[in-house]
């Protein structure tokens, strides 16, 4: 994957989608799927995100702010000490300030609200610095 200037310039290889509602990552693995987007792996916990963002390296990843019982922050922030270069976005079904302004303090690099729409996904990814073909 090349870089420049620490943003993707060619289409990730590897999106890794995190959230506890196995509907809510069907629906977001379909919209990339549309996009021209392959190459998926999956989450519901902190456990399985931490354990998959070690091993497999995604180069996007999509972290639900509320699982169940888990702060999606706090994993944001695992996830930045673990790579601080992370392209994560914070998906949420509040886009409250405090929200965003925590998330983009942590270093998240995007923030979409649900229910997804194609629009603000494809606006998320290139606010990501995605490239979209």
């Amino acid at each position: 994957m090349a870089l420049q200037t620490g943003l993707l310039t060619t289409r990730p290889e590897k999106v890794l989608i995190v959230d506890d509602a196995r509907l809510m990552r069907d629906f977001l693995r379909n919209m990339l799927l549309e996009l021209g987007f392959g190459n998926f792996s999956e989450a519901e916990n902190r456990k399985d995100t931490l354990r998959k963002f070690k091993e497999e390296k995604p180069d996007v990843v999509f972290l639900d702010i509320e699982l169940e019982e888990e702060n999606g922050l706090e994993i944001l922030a695992q996830l930045k000490e673990m790579d601080a270069g992370a392209n994560v976005a914070i998906v949420s079904a509040h886009s409250t300030i405090v929200n965003v302004r925590k998330a983009m303090d942590l270093g998240a690099k995007g923030f979409m609200v649900k229910p997804y729409k194609p629009k603000k996904l494809v606006a998320t990814l290139k606010n990501m610095g995605v490239a979209i073909v």
